[in-house]
């Protein structure tokens, strides 16, 4: 699936024709006005949206439909982590990261499928999990688990049929939202991953029609690597770009 012409609904994304939904207006609505920008056409709505809240994660199809008249690809990005050790949580934050980082991401793929199947042209949808769903984190424990359930729902999903892929990246550290969060603590671990490798394997998974219930991991030594088809293909496929 080529990305041209095509409709993407992207949580997390104050950060082709698109859906923006965030819970921060702000960043939301400056990249919204940045990616209209000298269009003819409006390319680019944003969406206020708490992944969390139902509703308004069905809002965001709602918006698809109304200002494009159809969704191709669904970006499950939205994400955070805890700050403080599991024992040391009696605010209950870890609940919050498991809502967001695995609830939603579940809602968002149901939501997702739904909208797919009811247009009967097929679609994509890419999840946003990291290394830590792939390999235990023992300083965010809870956020790890949260990504093992996203690559463990993603992966469930390759043989869904009805021109339907699942699909996620599993990124190590990159220079973004999620990670200025803990950046003192994870400073000096690894070199971060570029952002733009992180896009390279969204457009990867997105536009190669072969991956389906597939999982690229990004790190900074090895580049892009995919997970998940041993089973088909007898060894993995890597591409480093």
């Amino acid at each position: 699936m080529h990305v041209q012409d095509k409709v993407a609904i992207i949580t997390g994304a104050s950060s082709a024709r698109v859906i923006l939904a965030d819970i921060d207006v702000a960043d939301g609505e400056r990249l919204a006005d940045a990616l209209n920008q000298g269009k003819k056409e409006k390319v680019a709505y944003f969406v206020r949206c708490d992944v969390t809240n139902y509703e308004q994660q069905a809002a965001m199809f709602t918006a698809a439909e109304k200002h494009f008249g159809r969704v191709d690809i669904v970006v499950n990005n939205a994400g955070i982590v805890e700050r403080s050790p599991l024992w040391d949580d009696d605010t209950g934050v870890w609940k919050k990261v498991i809502d967001i980082d695995l609830s939603a991401v579940i809602e968002g793929t149901r939501l997702g499928i739904l909208a797919l199947k009811k247009q009967g042209h097929g679609g994509v949808i890419i999840n946003t999990a990291s290394l830590a769903g792939l390999y235990p984190q023992g300083l965010t424990p809870v956020y790890s688990a949260a990504k093992f359930g996203v690559v463990g729902l993603t992966r469930s999903f390759k043989d869904f049929g009805d021109n339907i892929r699942v699909n996620a990246v599993a990124p190590s550290f990159s220079d973004t939202k999620i990670i200025s969060q803990v950046k003192d603590t994870i400073l000096g671990m690894s070199p971060l991953v570029p952002v733009e490798q992180v896009i390279d394997a969204f457009m990867m998974l997105i536009e190669d029609d072969s991956y389906s219930g597939d999982i690229a991991r990004i790190t900074p030594q090895y580049g892009i690597s995919i997970i998940g088809r041993t089973a088909r293909n007898s060894k993995e496929k890597k591409a480093k770009l």
